[in-house]
């Protein structure tokens, strides 16, 4: 089921497809983010609630987070203990069930599916590959050091050679639509509550199968 009214949908054939991950394409929001809350509980005995506010929390990666509750730059060792946890919380996560049927549809079409996420680059090959659905993604693109998702998108734009109207954009994060937003990139949104505001300005779906119905009827709407 899509959320929200009164859309005016604008029939674009898409030729480009990027998907978030956590929380999009797999239910992993919960579980990450708890096994960085007991991971500082347990090694610097902090609340972390007491120092960064839940929405903050979700705007910040796995490593600032860390180097706010320590006080101090986390080195590499300690950053590669905290993604092997976090990696096996995220391993443990449900996908979401109509991954493949959207696969299926964006080859019979043609349309090539970026996987772009804040989770870092190695942390997320290494998931996906467990997981066995990396052949699903023609590219696979994670958090790299002070590059945003707005970045990244452009760099798509261009890579790709085609209009911001041909690519869909789906993510379950208000970050997800600005950075869509800002490079005019239509936007579909999975149900979160960072989204509520946005429910009568775009397409949101508890699944992607609502993102599966735009990409079939080749319908969007421009944000």
């Amino acid at each position: 089921m899509i959320i929200g009214v009164d859309f005016r949908w604008t029939k674009i054939l898409k030729k480009i497809l990027i998907l978030d991950f956590d929380g999009t394409v797999i239910d992993s929001n919960y579980k990450k983010e708890l096994a960085i809350i007991n991971y500082i509980r347990e090694k610097y005995n902090i609340n972390i609630f007491k120092i960064i506010d839940a929405y903050k929390l979700r705007q910040l990666n796995r490593y600032e987070i860390l180097s706010i509750a320590s006080k101090k730059k986390i080195d590499n060792d300690e950053k590669i203990l905290l993604d092997i946890l976090i990696n096996k919380s995220v391993k443990s996560s449900k996908i979401d069930p109509d991954l493949y049927s959207l696969y299926k549809i964006c080859k019979e079409s043609k349309i090539k599916i970026y996987l772009v996420t804040n989770t870092p680059e190695e942390s997320i090959k290494d998931i996906v590959f467990f997981l066995k659905i990396d052949h699903f993604f023609d590219f696979i693109i994670g958090k790299k050091k002070h590059i945003g998702k707005s970045h990244i998108f452009k760099q798509i734009i261009k890579s790709e050679n085609v209009s911001p109207s041909e690519i869909l954009s789906v993510g379950d994060n208000i970050d997800d639509y600005f950075a869509s937003k800002e490079n005019m990139i239509p936007f579909h949104g999975i149900q979160d509550s960072s989204l509520i505001s946005l429910i009568r300005s775009i397409p949101i779906s508890k699944s992607l199968r609502g993102v599966i119905k735009s990409i079939k009827y080749n319908k969007t709407i421009r944000i």
